[in-house]
């Protein structure tokens, strides 16, 4: 897509994201038009919590809000949708809170955090690929279009793109919280809906969940880049704890019994 052509994309939405109501019927409309039903996982989302007057959701790896994100509609176009949103790379927090700047009653629904959720309250060394990279057009032609979405605390996943991309690779300090420590700061009483995908840091972020005290409705995590080890750590974890879990892709969906 052209620079030109993007711009004015950009500019549509954040016409249609201060509309919700008008946003869905745009967004619905859109689909029928080119014959691409929405997403099951965020079908399914809305499927589970659909019941509740206020949801409240923490998204823990949000990238830039809204590319390849299954929330990202369900938090335009439902005003009682309120939650925290965790993004530790600098660029990507910009654009994560320009995707909903617009988003009617952002500021008194939604908040934003640039930080990692680690173990603790720490500052830890973090890999993502630097722009300089977009530069490099033999490389950008083979590369996925997810290639951005690659940041971690292991710097051997993001060199997974191959030996082009080692470069490119930034080492960054970010501050970190525990999740516990996340919802404490914000005072969370309750939790609807918690989305993870923090590429192969999933499992360890998903065991800080305190059960006893929040027992959210749905919770989705990425699974591709576990161990095979973790994967089923992760099952049994939910499992005890009342879940059923569906794999949609490289995500598993987990949904109160």
């Amino acid at each position: 897509m052209s620079a030109l052509n993007m711009d004015f994309k950009n500019r549509i939405r954040k016409r249609l994201i201060s509309y919700p109501k008008f946003h869905y019927l745009i967004r619905i409309f859109y689909r029928l038009i080119i014959g691409k039903p929405e997403p099951v996982v965020s079908n399914l989302i809305r499927k589970y919590i659909k019941d509740e007057s206020c949801v409240f959701f923490v998204q823990v790896g949000s990238h830039d809000g809204i590319t390849g994100d299954p929330i990202h509609n369900l938090v335009v176009e439902n005003l009682h949708y309120r939650g925290i949103f965790c993004e530790p790379v600098p660029r990507n927090f910009d654009l994560l809170k320009r995707t909903y700047a617009y988003a009617k009653h952002a500021d008194k629904r939604l908040r934003f955090e640039n930080l990692a959720i680690s173990q603790a309250k720490e500052i830890k060394k973090f890999y993502c690929l630097s722009q300089d990279i977009e530069k490099n057009k033999t490389l950008m032609d083979i590369l996925p279009q997810t290639y951005d979405q690659l940041s971690s605390f292991n710097k051997d996943h993001v060199k997974s793109l191959g030996e082009g991309v080692i470069p490119y690779i930034l080492e960054i300090d970010v501050p970190c919280l525990s999740l516990p420590d996340l919802l404490d700061k914000h005072q969370v009483k309750k939790l609807d809906l918690l989305h993870i995908d923090v590429e192969g840091f999933d499992y360890q972020v998903l065991s800080q969940l305190d059960f006893s005290k929040y027992h959210p409705k749905v919770i989705l995590y990425e699974h591709a880049h576990l161990s095979e080890s973790e994967k089923k750590q992760a099952k049994t974890l939910l499992d005890q704890h009342g879940y059923g879990v569906a794999v949609h892709g490289g995500d598993t969906l987990a949904i109160a019994r």
